[in-house]
């Protein structure tokens, strides 16, 4: 890994170990480089509906993945929020590990717009999610 990959990853991992969000829906950093990001989130019986993996679950992965994509351009000065998504289902998920992968299209001074692919282990595509996301400095973050 060479030592900007290095380090926009060990930034990314350091603020994505404090959201105990991501720790509780067992989504997890795989890869990330300047503007992107693959996310894994991780099988568990809980986040199943009876027929199939909850849309919400597949939505939150979306929304992290969105997320992380800037924040590897952003942090440590900036971190993020979404403004808005919009996810369309493709396909239902059953009990397997579903992955994300994340770029921002365009980043300007504090909106930015990313696209989101989620997909089966096979890579069967799954959702497609937009996101509009804004940046906030570290002075607008409450701690």
């Amino acid at each position: 890994m060479d030592e900007s990959k290095e380090r926009i990853h060990e930034h990314l991992k350091a603020h994505s170990s404090r959201i105990a969000f991501l720790k509780h829906m067992g989504i997890e950093v795989l890869d990330v480089r300047a503007g992107w990001v693959r996310m894994r989130m991780n099988y568990q019986p809980e986040l199943m509906q009876p027929h199939a993996m909850h849309g919400g679950a597949i939505y939150s992965l979306a929304d992290s993945a969105a997320a992380h994509a800037l924040m590897s351009l952003t942090l440590p000065d900036h971190f993020v929020t979404t403004v808005e998504q919009r996810i369309n289902f493709f396909k239902a998920v059953q009990e397997q590990n579903v992955y994300a992968e994340a770029h921002v299209v365009h980043a300007g001074k504090t909106l930015a717009y990313s696209e989101v692919a989620i997909t089966m282990e096979d890579g069967t595509l799954v959702a497609k999610s937009t996101a509009t996301l804004m940046k906030l400095d570290a002075a607008r973050v409450k701690k």
